[in-house]
């Protein structure tokens, strides 16, 4: 998955990087920068978790994990 990829899923999906990293359960959201910014490549399960997000295949009860207490 590329940097442009993940970013677009992201924006697709109205998530900030913070509301991204919460849904994958990522505990900073620098991880998810680093990706956008191509630092580092995005692990094998957050890209299926990404792909499903982006089908619309993701259950609905992971979606609110982004919103802020």
């Amino acid at each position: 998955m590329t940097p442009a990829q993940v970013k677009a899923i992201r924006q697709r999906a109205g998530l900030t990087l913070e509301g991204l990293a919460r849904l994958l359960r990522i505990s900073d959201k620098r991880t998810v920068q680093r990706w956008e910014r191509g630092d580092v490549p995005v692990s094998g399960p957050a890209s299926i978790v990404l792909d499903m997000l982006d089908a619309g295949e993701l259950p609905e009860r992971f979606h609110r994990l982004t919103v802020t207490a």
